[in-house]
């Protein structure tokens, strides 16, 4: 992942690529983000690896429905995310993005696909943290040191 500008996708492509000439059996993990699935480089990358049969790619969407400007439909809305992705010929799975099983098991289906798979991983912003879930403006702000605090206590159930 590299942030806002969508290049993590891009060089994860080319480190896969760069295994699949050397015949390589390592595979390739993105993270992306919701709001970074709106730029343009992330489409020409969506596009480029199943044309280059790209199996040893695997990218998983956060998918929280917010980004730093807003919520992503009213900036710039992704959707249909999953046909638009099967569209570019990508394996795509739908998972819960907060249940490790699930998250290990799309890990697993991702290995036995030919394709490049992408995971839409859906996604609470704050989980866990009262104070935080679902507020866009914790995507871009640091908790003070007793915020920090209380967060940490609420995410271990103290």
């Amino acid at each position: 992942t590299t942030g806002s500008l969508g290049q993590g996708l891009s060089i994860a492509l080319g480190i896969a690529m760069g295994h699949k000439i050397d015949g390589s059996p390592a595979r390739v993990y993105c993270m992306i983000g919701d709001g970074e699935a709106q730029e343009g480089q992330i489409l020409e990358a969506a596009m480029a690896a199943p044309k280059f049969g790209l199996g040893n790619l695997c990218v998983f969407l956060d998918y929280n429905g917010g980004q730093i400007d807003g919520p992503v439909k009213d900036i710039m809305d992704i959707e249909p995310v999953v046909d638009k992705w099967k569209a570019f010929r990508w394996n795509v799975l739908e998972i819960n993005g907060h249940d490790f099983a699930e998250i290990d098991r799309a890990i697993v289906a991702s290995k036995s696909s030919d394709r490049p798979t992408f995971v839409v991983a859906h996604t609470v912003k704050g989980k866990g943290v009262s104070f935080m879930e679902n507020v866009i403006d914790w995507h871009g702000k640091s908790p003070t040191k007793d915020e920090a605090a209380k967060a940490l206590a609420e995410i271990r159930g103290k």
